[in-house]
């Protein structure tokens, strides 16, 4: 009986000590192979590992200047309507004042053109610079980028 457990606690040590390196260099990004000898009882036994780790992490893409959000019509100042064309359905606009304020957030709920409606009181907050104001398009698997648009008379 001595033996027979003499034998299976030297298998449960080798293969733990295998796995063990092969964990380690797995976790250095490399294959392993952990092979050991025959230890006092006669027992030998190899441990092959590998792994095809791959990082999740996506970098995100800049969107090309002709796909980018653009004035369907010109801005007239203390007008209620923003109008842009090449909306992207499930891209967050943002509009903001030259002064960087925000007006009005907006969800893209289908692509083409979008009419923003503003109140009395948001036209004449993006109208304080009385020159520009901003639109952020934040869009899922590109960077948020900022267009500037001017103010006509």
């Amino acid at each position: 009986m001595k033996k027979v457990f003499s034998y299976v606690l030297a298998l449960v040590a080798v293969v733990t000590l295998g796995g063990a390196i092969a964990t380690t260099a797995n976790a250095a990004g490399g294959e392993a192979a952990a092979n050991s000898g025959s230890n006092a009882s006669g027992v030998s036994s190899s441990v092959v590992a590998s792994s095809s780790v791959k990082k999740a992490t996506k970098k995100a893409k800049a969107v090309p200047a002709k796909k980018r959000v653009k004035l369907a019509k010109k801005y007239k100042k203390n007008a209620r309507k923003v109008v842009l064309k090449q909306v992207r359905k499930g891209s967050k606009i943002t509009l903001k004042n030259a002064k960087n304020q925000t007006v009005k957030n907006v969800s893209v709920k289908k692509s083409g053109k979008l009419t923003v409606k503003l109140s009395k009181k948001q036209a004449k907050k993006l109208n304080k610079s009385k020159k520009s104001f901003k639109a952020s398009v934040a869009q899922k698997g590109y960077k948020t980028y900022t267009v500037k648009f001017s103010i006509k008379k």
